[in-house]
């Protein structure tokens, strides 16, 4: 974040901040009535990427093609693939149930 906004002033606030942070990586208090808000930074294909990244169930992977698709732009993967690349926030928006077309891994492990 410092990289990112480096004339920001960062001040440690673990009152405000623990609340949250239990939110995202206590998998127990996760629930659809108390959905976890996010503000992604991004292009706008990055952004719709992203999105689609949530929409994939536990348990479950798609291709990169997959996603291309469902946005509307079948010729896309490696642009998908470059976005899913990019994403800042991997525990949450789920870049790790991406694959290639034949399986295997991308350039995201």
């Amino acid at each position: 974040m410092m990289q990112r906004w480096p004339k920001a002033k960062f001040i440690a606030a673990p009152e405000r901040t623990t609340p949250h942070a239990e939110q995202i990586f206590q998998t127990s208090r996760w629930s659809a009535e108390r959905p976890v808000r996010l503000v992604m930074i991004g292009t706008d294909f990055e952004v719709r990427v992203w999105q689609t990244l949530l929409k994939i169930p536990m348990g479950r992977a798609v291709t990169y093609a997959d996603i291309a698709r469902h946005l509307g732009q079948p010729t896309a993967s490696r642009a998908v693939g470059s976005a899913v690349g990019r994403n800042p926030i991997s525990f949450v928006v789920p870049c790790h149930r991406v694959l290639r077309g034949d399986g295997s891994l991308g350039g995201y492990h």
